[in-house]
């Protein structure tokens, strides 16, 4: 298919529109809406956005296990007002550590170049802590029957806990006890592997939005080989 990219910039947005947006294979950034089919230089990998039917993920043994890692710790969910100093911190020490394209800031993530003081989207911030120490971040905004996340980051001495797959599951809990239908992690890349985790909610249960018939349809695996080496398989 040809590479498309467009965006918008909303004064305001209700929860229905948000809903209808990310059902089209539409995502947050700053304080736009985008969409996309393709990144990387020359339009080099396909992208494919990922959602899931909440009602219908299964409780893997492997949720189970991360669950029980991460007992020993607190956490809060609250609608974002700002970002404080200790969040700000915890970020800079993630994006020293990891090595693939994210985020510079939290700030640069949620607002860009527009007023940090304004936010048109329904933010909530999941804080956790080990005791008083804050050991990870994570936001995602909410619709009226849909979510999507859109920053995570945790203190690199804590990476063995899979504190990112955590807050995912910490979203999925939120949003199971407020009635809410669709969870939207964002997308995956064929030929790149980084954002393969966020299948780890159950590939069988994962759709992903087809452009062409502007349809979800179940995920597979083929869908992460590149275009080119696909149609030689």
């Amino acid at each position: 298919m040809l590479p498309y990219f467009d965006s918008i910039h909303p004064e305001s947005i209700n929860g229905h529109a948000l809903d209808q947006l990310l059902a089209f294979g539409w995502y947050r950034m700053h304080q736009t809406l985008f969409t996309c089919s393709h990144i990387g230089a020359n339009d080099k990998h396909r992208v494919h956005w990922l959602r899931y039917d909440i009602g219908q993920i299964k409780r893997h043994d492997s949720h189970q296990r991360i669950r029980r890692k991460n007992r020993p710790f607190q956490f809060t969910i609250q609608p974002l007002k700002s970002v404080d100093e200790a969040a700000i911190e915890l970020y800079d020490r993630y994006y020293a550590s990891i090595d693939f394209d994210g985020a510079s800031s939290i700030q640069q993530c949620l607002w860009g170049d527009d007023d940090p003081a304004a936010n048109v989207f329904d933010t909530k911030c999941i804080s956790i802590f080990d005791q008083s120490k804050l050991i990870a971040v994570g936001y995602f905004d909410c619709g009226n029957k849909a979510a999507a996340s859109i920053l995570h980051g945790y203190h690199p001495d804590y990476k063995r806990y899979s504190l990112g797959k955590y807050l995912i599951l910490l979203t999925l809990d939120y949003l199971r006890t407020n009635d809410y239908r669709y969870y939207y992690p964002g997308y995956v890349v064929e030929d790149l592997n980084k954002m393969d985790y966020k299948l780890f909610l159950g590939k069988d249960q994962a759709e992903y939005f087809k452009p062409e018939t502007l349809s979800w349809e179940s995920f597979k695996d083929e869908l992460l080989v590149r275009d080119t080496i696909r149609k030689h398989l």
